[in-house]
């Protein structure tokens, strides 16, 4: 990053010398296998760690066996069945005296199912119980899969801001659920777990290290399951059927040709000659498949652009008008090349605030239930059932949600699932997501236009597997050594005499940004 901003500012040598003089200061730490880090992000780390050390100690807070019989019972007769032996378990650990515990669950493993009992056997010991998740549309599934949760959920920023200024109460007797905890960012999970440790309430975060990371520097949830009381589920309850289930289990663990091997014996991978062949195909298997399946219960998916998401959507849309499900008249929205009309699914792309109601979260989804002639679309949104009429450039906030991102999907569960893949964003953690979202199957689209062009499809499936092995994961910087032997003395001399520094503030800035933690905030 220094040396992009570097350019038309330094020459290469000064640049390389600034990034020297750098490391020479410790501001940048070099780290074993030619990895580098801030001393802010290593700081940042060390914080977590050292918190959820201390959080992982005995503190009094076992909601006791009353409590969780009593939530167990409650929620079997919600669900029809008892928890399973896995499931108690992790419910005793989850509910125990520490501050912090873990519950790491892959796909599909009913993790929905144990927040919930835990949280009402803490609500039956007197605890107040708080639901939080890195985007807002997760953190209202989170109260829609875990009844206890309803009403009570938000995102982990806006946890965290409500606190500070004083407008939240959190306290000894608060419990924190944090689901999809994997995708926090250490930034963020630094300012979490200083408000849990400042306010004496308990966290437990919920998650998998094997599906989508964190969009900055991330890579701290399955280092902190090795801190703290951690329970883990293995039994699949998603899928029933069991060579599905070895499908997920093996893009989970990289071994990717074999899941490949099961789609393509079962029809289910679908080969064309070009990307924009391989869009249309899956689009109209989509068609199809809702002609039989709720439109909300068959996910149709992409790992590409927005621009791809958006002729998606559009031919979605297409269908639907052809077979007389949508209404005539259409408002256009701004920034893609579509309009909506009544019956649409629609999805919000950003935060939607009206004066005293509750806020519609970035990535809520919901139907057209009304357009008028003057341009306004009345909208109700699945998981809170709230009504919204957006108009004019308030509808730049929403897209047709018939198809979209892989991060938009996660958390998600649906019959059957279409997934676009094979292109050069395919790698590991999206392509067990995607797989893992349905019950009764995926079918992947992909092209030979990505794959190539050499051999037979047999060797082009053959990379495609090896494409979905690939990981992306994030890796702490704690779990890399500093590199030793990197001493350039006390008698270093800067290598950008003053004069020329300060014909330079752009860079300077930029480097103080990377380099410099901010100021500590503390709760009020």
């Amino acid at each position: 990053m220094l040396l992009e901003q570097s350019v038309g500012e330094l020459s290469p040598h000064e640049a390389l010398a600034f990034s020297r003089a750098m490391i020479a200061e410790r501001r940048v730490l070099p780290l074993e296998g030619g990895l580098m880090t801030t001393l802010a992000v290593r700081a940042r780390e060390q914080a977590i760690e050292r918190r959820f050390a201390q959080l992982a100690g005995t503190a009094g807070r076992d909601v006791g066996e009353r409590a969780r019989a009593l939530a167990s019972d409650q929620v079997a007769e919600r669900i029809g069945a008892r928890l399973s032996d896995e499931q108690a378990h992790a419910l005793v650990l989850i509910t125990g005296p520490e501050r912090g515990a873990i519950l790491v669950g892959p796909a599909g493993t009913g993790k929905g199912v144990v927040i919930d009992a835990a949280a009402r056997a803490e609500q039956y010991s007197g605890h107040q119980t708080l639901g939080i998740a890195v985007s807002g549309s997760t953190a209202q599934r989170l109260g829609q899969d875990s009844p206890a949760l309803t009403g009570q959920t938000l995102t982990l920023d806006a946890l965290v801001a409500r606190v500070e200024r004083g407008q939240l109460a959190v306290g000894q007797h608060t419990t924190i659920y944090f689901d999809e905890a994997g995708m926090a960012d250490t930034s963020r999970l630094e300012r979490l777990t200083e408000v849990v440790e400042h306010t004496g309430s308990k966290l437990v975060e919920i998650g998998d290290g094997a599906q989508l990371p964190s969009i900055g520097a991330g890579g701290m949830f399955d280092r902190l399951a090795l801190l703290a009381p951690s329970a883990a589920l293995s039994n699949i309850r998603r899928t029933l059927d069991p060579e599905e289930q070895r499908a997920w289990a093996d893009l989970r663990a990289g071994r990717s040709d074999r899941a490949m091997a099961h789609y393509h014996a079962r029809g289910q991978l679908h080969m064309a000659d070009t990307r924009d062949e391989a869009v249309e195909h899956a689009v109209e298997s989509w068609a199809k498949l809702t002609e039989k399946h709720p439109i909300s219960e068959v996910a149709l998916i992409s790992d590409a652009s927005n621009k791809e998401i958006a002729r998606l959507n559009a031919r979605a849309q297409h269908f639907r008008a052809q077979r007389g499900e949508l209404g005539e008249l259409e408002v256009q929205v701004p920034g893609v090349p579509y309009g909506v009309r009544q019956g649409d699914r629609v999805a919000m792309i950003d935060q939607h605030r009206e004066p005293g109601a509750e806020r519609i979260e970035n990535g809520s989804r919901g139907e057209v239930l009304d357009v008028t002639g003057a341009g306004e679309v009345l909208i109700e949104f699945d998981v809170t059932a709230q009504k919204r009429t957006l108009a004019g450039d308030e509808l730049a906030r929403v897209r047709l949600g018939y198809a979209q991102h892989i991060h938009r999907a996660q958390g998600a569960t649906v019959t059957r699932t279409l997934a676009v893949t094979g292109s050069w964003q395919t790698s590991k953690e999206p392509a067990y997501v995607e797989a893992s979202r349905a019950r009764q199957g995926t079918d992947w689209f992909v092209s030979r236009e990505d794959l190539g062009v050499e051999g037979h499809d047999t060797d082009r499936i053959s990379r495609l597997a090896a494409k979905m092995r690939r990981s992306h994961s994030q890796t702490p910087s704690l779990a890399h050594p500093e590199l030793p032997g990197l001493d350039y003395g006390p008698g270093f001399r800067h290598p950008i005499a003053p004069s020329r520094r300060s014909r330079i503030p752009g860079i300077a800035r930029a480097i103080n940004r990377i380099v410099q933690p901010p100021a500590p905030e503390r709760t009020r």
